[in-house]
């Protein structure tokens, strides 16, 4: 018997190992394949999305929801029709995606699922809120149909890939109510049926980081999450990833902040032990007191808002350059840490394991 050993059946039986020992067989992405799945990010595909989502109430979409104005209050069965307009826009572009999509729970939160293929129970969360806040003309430009395009975006681009584990987008409703649609899905959905949330990364206004009660601050980006270290850490992940994969994009120099945990969708995960960021162009705090945001809930978020108003003569600026890098940066965490598997890594890896399979069956 020659001593030597065909490389190929060296690399089969190590692949056997690994099949026998449990592992999958796939390996982690390069540095240069999530890149390359980043650059994929589109910022007139995410303004498209923003625009759509802002509009939704005048019919645009769907004739049958044209109330004569912009908004999208929701609450318990549904909401304005432009709140369900917006719901059918999600649910439509998801499916378009090749995504499982579901409404789920009382608030009618839109969830669409992009399965792992190695350990689907491990599951990411990608989330955002669709809902505007009050009555009447109300947009929701940067609260929230910017956090919402961001999740669209990121859906997009990460739905034509396979991953080992589970991610989630999810459209939550009723978060100007106190976070009801979330919490229906935290409780009703994750507790109920006892699922593993690895992160969860919620976008809520990431289009306007200028402030309007002093311009001269910096343009940066806000993180909150609850001081405790598993919080902490998946924090660190997402800021480490802008690092090495977004350097253009700033964050505020005290960030994460943690005295605001709980205002957002990422609150009633972190009440529920799971670790959770919410992601915005300002803080809670500075949103509510220190008038950074001067069109906060009112009829002028929207990207034609204050054009009509003598203070503010250029209209409302939102940074899209800025809103995309924010959904560059959410690629880059989520690819990483669900585990990107780039399509020639797999179809090679497939070959040697179905080579292993084989040789087992031989023996």
């Amino acid at each position: 018997m020659n001593g030597t050993v065909n490389p190929k059946v060296r690399a089969a039986g190590a692949i056997f190992l690994l099949i026998t020992l449990g592992f999958p067989c796939s390996a982690p992405a390069s540095v240069q394949a999530i890149e390359n799945l980043v650059g994929q990010v589109s910022q007139s595909q995410y303004q498209s999305y923003q625009l759509a989502i802002e509009s939704c109430g005048l019919g645009l979409y769907d004739p049958s929801f044209n109330q004569g104005y912009r908004n999208r209050d929701g609450w318990a069965g549904g909401g304005t029709l432009g709140n369900q307009e917006a719901a059918l826009y999600l649910s439509d572009i998801f499916s378009e995606m090749g995504l499982a999509v579901s409404l789920q729970g009382t608030y009618r939160n839109v969830v669409a699922e992009l399965t792992g293929t190695v350990t689907p129970e491990k599951i990411y969360v990608l989330g955002s809120h669709y809902d505007t806040y009050g009555s009447g003309e109300r947009p929701g430009g940067d609260d929230n149909a910017s956090g919402t395009a961001g999740v669209l975006e990121a859906a997009r681009v990460l739905s034509r890939y396979s991953f080992g584990n589970t991610i989630r987008f999810i459209g939550f409703n009723a978060e100007e109510d106190w976070m009801k649609g979330s919490s229906d899905y935290v409780d009703n959905a994750v507790l109920a049926e006892n699922e593993t949330i690895a992160g969860v990364i919620n976008l809520d206004m990431i289009l306007r980081p200028g402030w309007d009660s002093d311009p001269a601050e910096p343009e940066d980006l806000d993180i909150g999450t609850r001081d405790t270290a598993a919080n902490l850490d998946w924090a660190d992940t997402f800021i480490t990833a802008a690092q090495t994969y977004v350097p253009s994009l700033s964050f505020d120099l005290n960030t994460p902040h943690t005295s605001r945990w709980y205002a957002g969708d990422q609150g009633p995960f972190i009440s529920a032990g799971f670790p959770a960021i919410m992601v915005g162009d300002n803080t809670a705090d500075e949103v509510w007191y220190d008038g950074c945001n001067a069109y906060y809930h009112s009829s002028e978020d929207a990207s034609d808002g204050l054009a009509n108003n003598p203070a503010y003569p250029g209209g409302v600026t939102y940074d899209y350059a800025f809103a995309t890098d924010v959904v560059r940066t959410t690629v880059a965490t989520l690819a990483q840490e669900a585990v990107f598997i780039p399509e020639p890594a797999t179809a090679s890896l497939l070959a040697l394991c179905g080579l292993a399979l084989l040789r087992r069956r031989q023996f």
